[in-house]
């Protein structure tokens, strides 16, 4: 009897840490900038990405042996130099974790010949909005060993 007492109190503990400490679940709203970021690579639309893009957001990536990165003014001007290219590419998203606050998530980018990783930060500002404050881009060769995702 002890001991279906003791294994009963011992289920029920790991059941209710479980759900108390259990990832908070992916707001919808959250999930809409990854659709939007996703979209305005996808269409090189600076308007869709100016919207979601906070306005200290940093965009790092390798060049070379060094690592570059740009602001967002910079990266929104770049994208509107391009503006209207269609891109030929797949899409996957993947949640990486998340929070109350900050959710982390890579968005590739997948073609026949390459892979761009985009590792991303998104934090709620002060009016709740969910904002990607960081883009750490990755680029690969299709087939990489480096890649994490191809499909």
């Amino acid at each position: 009897m002890k001991f279906k007492s003791f294994l009963l109190f011992t289920v029920l503990g790991i059941v209710l840490t479980t759900a108390t400490f259990a990832n908070t679940p992916l707001s919808a709203k959250a999930k809409f900038v990854f659709d939007l970021f996703a979209e305005s690579h996808l269409n090189t639309d600076a308007s869709k990405l100016e919207k979601i893009l906070n306005t200290d957001a940093l965009m790092k990536f390798p060049k070379g042996y060094q690592v570059l990165s740009e602001g967002q003014s910079a990266v929104i001007r770049l994208m509107r130099q391009n503006q209207g290219i269609m891109q030929n590419c797949t899409t996957v998203v993947d949640v990486l974790a998340s929070g109350d606050a900050m959710v982390l998530a890579k968005v590739n980018f997948v073609d026949e010949g390459f892979v761009v990783e985009n590792y991303l930060t998104l934090e709620l500002d002060r009016t709740q909005n969910w904002k990607i404050t960081r883009i750490d881009k990755l680029c690969f060769d299709a087939g990489s060993p480096k890649v994490m995702t191809q499909k």
